[in-house]
């Protein structure tokens, strides 16, 4: 049985030309084509003026995006009558890639990163062939010769060190926007880019107590293994909470998540949040070590830290009880 005319929608492009061109990554039909697919449209008619050849490319992408949906490329007047053409959108890279903000987003994210990435973004997707891995993989390397600097260098080795821990932040942010922009986030990639976010802050806050303790003594090569230990305590913890309810790996657990806490629950996380956030605290380390006080954000860092694990902890106990109680009322209900 056909589609009625409510599961039909055509998308009347002026040319083949048009239909080919990629906004954000993606040919302008695939995009169509998505939008159709995501409204639940079973039939698609694209109209291309006086040619109906599609690029391999924009074949692939719709390929890619269709879903379920069937989808015809004709001449212009070769769909079937009566059914009424939408004109194609007019799309921009830079509007698509504005609506890849995550809600969650830290102040420095939203006013400095965010901004930043997105033209970075911009600039990539130009090129054919990018994904978000390639972003992923920058983001790695960055973490790598920050280490690097860190150990091999003296004070210009530290600061090279902050200003890239504070580019590896930016940059953190294009694989996300390249993915959404072109529809192709996936768990695989959410978990890859959370594991290298947390290698690259353990790699930076140990390049950082191995250099501070080389220079400044025990006492502060101490305090930032406090840290260094904390961290990665608090990271598994997460990892592994997060693992066990099927989700992909995360360390955003201070994000609010469902219903929100009340009273003074509520009011620790409203301060534990922005100034855990990599982007906070990346922008703040950049700042004080170029500033010669990398001293003073390891203590810093560390005070937070130790206040922060307090808080997962609890969090963590907190959602096991309320667990067990769901789990107390699933049965008694199956009962």
């Amino acid at each position: 049985m056909r589609p009625s005319s409510l599961e039909r929608r055509m998308v009347a492009f002026a040319s083949a030309r048009d239909a080919d061109r990629r906004v954000a990554g993606v040919a302008a039909a695939a995009r169509a084509v998505h939008a159709l697919a995501a409204a639940g449209v079973a039939e698609a008619w694209l109209t291309l003026g006086p040619d109906a050849a599609l690029a391999p490319s924009t074949m692939t992408d719709i390929e890619r995006l269709r879903g379920g949906m069937r989808v015809m490329a004709v001449r212009a007047g070769g769909a079937p009558a009566g059914l009424a053409a939408t004109p194609a959108p007019i799309l921009s890279a830079m509007a698509i890639l504005r609506a890849t903000t995550k809600p969650g987003d830290g102040i420095v994210s939203r006013h400095l990163n965010r901004p930043i990435s997105q033209r970075i973004s911009w600039c990539l997707l130009l090129i054919r062939g990018t994904r978000p891995i390639h972003a992923t993989i920058a983001s790695a390397v960055f973490a790598i010769i920050l280490f690097w600097g860190m150990l091999a260098g003296g004070k210009l080795g530290l600061i090279l060190g902050g200003v890239l821990f504070q580019a590896a932040s930016i940059i953190d942010g294009v694989d996300g926007e390249v993915a959404r922009a072109t529809f192709r986030a996936t768990d695989f990639g959410k978990t890859l880019d959370s594991a290298i976010d947390m290698a690259t802050n353990l790699l930076f806050l140990l390049g950082l107590t191995l250099h501070l303790g080389r220079h400044g003594g025990a006492f502060i090569f101490w305090t930032g293994m406090w840290a260094v230990g904390v961290v990665t305590l608090g990271a598994g913890l997460i990892a592994w909470r997060v693992r066990s309810d099927g989700g992909p790996l995360s360390f955003d657990l201070l994000k609010p998540r469902g219903r929100r806490p009340p009273g003074l629950a509520q009011a620790v996380i409203r301060f534990f949040t922005p100034i855990t956030s990599r982007d906070f605290f990346a922008f703040l380390f950049m700042i004080l070590i170029v500033a010669g006080l990398a001293w003073t954000a390891l203590c810093i860092f560390a005070t937070v830290a130790t206040g922060w694990i307090a808080f997962v902890l609890a969090s963590l106990l907190s959602g096991s009880r309320e667990g067990d109680k769901e789990s107390e009322m699933e049965c008694r209900d199956m009962a």
